[in-house]
């Protein structure tokens, strides 16, 4: 059954490229991308960007005639934020549809799918953070965002530009969450911050009215979190309740989705915290970006979903070049398509337009530079955010940290 299914995935070979008839692309055939990602659950806050962003690039793709003349589909591949349930749904995906790659899942779920996709010759764009695998020698897993590592570090850069010197931590006890303390705490205290007290606080509660005291407490000037949506929505509640809102607060990307946005109230998240996202500020795409994830998700971006969104291009214009929809043949054009030297593009269509005129393009992204070392991980911008106050959970720009301030921070130049 295996070698079917093997066979099954990795058919597919040069088509040529789909005819128009009135501006509307004519396709011959179809391929499948798995969008694998928590989507129901207590971390469908994740998954929700995941499968937006990949749906956006697909929007895009196709309407740009698809891959090579193939119009592109994408699958919802619920994993429900469990590497067991992540592998059970990613089996099913591969014997009923065969998809091409994957786009996702995170942390939560990579142990759990990377065994397969591995064994059937699946690239992967993963969406995850641990620091694991910033030596990564799986061939099929590219991971299209910045490490934890490189986002606890804009966090803290960010606490340095703002002259916070004292921090606190509030973080759940969440398998999604546990490595991004030791990181955090790391990053700052390298840039001279002192941590004065940390809260591990378990999911579930009714209530943190016990934690929230004992870490304000102790006079912070900031607070870096992570947390989980329901954990966030008790915890701001009593923070309010008690009249403790008075410390400002640094949240992960995590943090900047419209769920927790919405969960803990619009407002208090806008009067309350910032928080530190991939960026789009950089790309000459973004407009695009927004208006085909508002196209096909009803919604404004959500936090994260330009990593998704760049990586289906990425492979997608890996297709291109290879002729092929073939992982085994197109995988190794990843880099290819999006590492310096070459034509710079910011757009599918401008991509695909340079391939076919055999010309070497340098795809970059809506999270920036979308450049692979050779464990397959990537650098890239960071954007500082405010929640608008709006019903909608969107959130506006601050300021853009680059991949050179990052670097700086990285060597501790710069400091308290």
């Amino acid at each position: 059954m295996a070698m079917l299914l093997l066979v099954g995935i990795m058919g597919g070979g040069a088509i040529a490229g789909a005819k128009t008839k009135k501006g509307k692309a004519s396709f011959h055939g179809t391929i499948h991308i798995a969008g694998v990602a928590s989507l129901t659950g207590s971390y469908a806050f994740l998954g929700g960007p995941i499968l937006g962003g990949t749906k956006a690039a697909a929007y895009l793709i196709n309407k740009a005639g698809g891959i090579l003349g193939k119009k592109l589909v994408i699958d919802p591949v619920d994993t429900k934020g469990d590497p067991a349930d992540a592998a059970t749904a990613l089996q099913q995906e591969i014997s009923i549809n065969h998809p091409v790659a994957l786009i996702g899942p995170t942390t939560l779920e990579i142990h759990g799918v990377e065994p397969i996709f591995t064994r059937f010759h699946i690239p992967d764009g993963w969406q995850g953070g641990t620091p694991a695998f910033v030596h990564n020698t799986n061939p099929w897993l590219w991971r299209c965002n910045p490490s934890d590592t490189q986002q606890t570090v804009a966090m803290a850069g960010y606490a340095v530009q703002k002259k916070y010197k004292t921090a606190a931590l509030l973080f759940t006890s969440a398998p999604a969450v546990q490595s991004f303390e030791p990181l955090i705490q790391s990053a700052y205290t390298k840039l001279g911050g002192k941590i004065v007290a940390s809260e591990v606080v378990a999911p579930g509660l009714t209530t943190y009215s016990s934690e929230a005291s004992a870490l304000v407490a102790k006079h912070p000037q900031v607070i870096f979190t992570q947390m989980t949506t329901p954990s966030a929505a008790v915890f701001f509640k009593n923070m309010e309740s008690l009249n403790l809102m008075n410390t400002p607060f640094i949240g992960s990307t995590a943090m900047a989705t419209s769920t927790i946005i919405s969960a803990i109230g619009p407002s208090v998240s806008k009067n309350a915290m910032v928080e530190v996202q991939g960026s789009t500020a950089l790309s000459g795409a973004g407009k695009q970006f927004a208006a085909a994830y508002k196209q096909v998700t009803g919604n404004s971006v959500q936090s994260g979903a330009n990593f998704a969104y760049d990586c289906t291009i990425a492979f997608a214009l890996a297709m291109d070049k290879a002729k092929s929809t073939n992982g085994a043949t197109w995988n190794r054009d990843v880099s290819a398509v999006s590492n310096a030297p070459g034509i710079k593009v910011t757009t599918y269509a401008a991509g695909l337009a340079d391939i076919k005129r055999g010309k070497k393009i340098n795809y970059t992204g809506v999270s920036g530079p979308l450049t692979f070392n050779k464990y397959h991980n990537v650098n890239g911008p960071w954007s500082v955010v405010r929640a608008s106050g709006k019903a909608t959970g969107s959130v506006s720009l601050i300021k853009t940290i680059t991949v050179a301030q990052i670097v700086k921070y990285q060597q501790g130049k710069t400091k308290l």
